[in-house]
């Protein structure tokens, strides 16, 4: 096991995580402007495919959320 005492690991990890949070929003990002092109702003859309729109905009737990509201 690593030894997380030593000065400049915590500084590492936080520089890894905010790297990767960075990516992964990039990412959805790019899917949400593909999903937005491909649909001609959303007005030619299929369910699921509006469904996986609001997930990459509004988050999975929020989207469950506002889901359950609906029905």
């Amino acid at each position: 096991m690593t030894d997380q005492t030593r000065w400049g690991i915590d500084l590492v990890q936080q520089e890894n995580k905010a790297r990767n949070y960075n990516k992964k929003n990039t990412v959805k990002l790019h899917e949400a402007q593909d999903i937005f092109k491909e649909s001609n702003g959303l007005d030619n859309i299929s369910e699921h495919t509006m469904k996986k729109f609001r997930e990459i905009m509004l988050g999975g737990r929020q989207w469950q959320v506002i889901n359950q509201k609906l029905e």
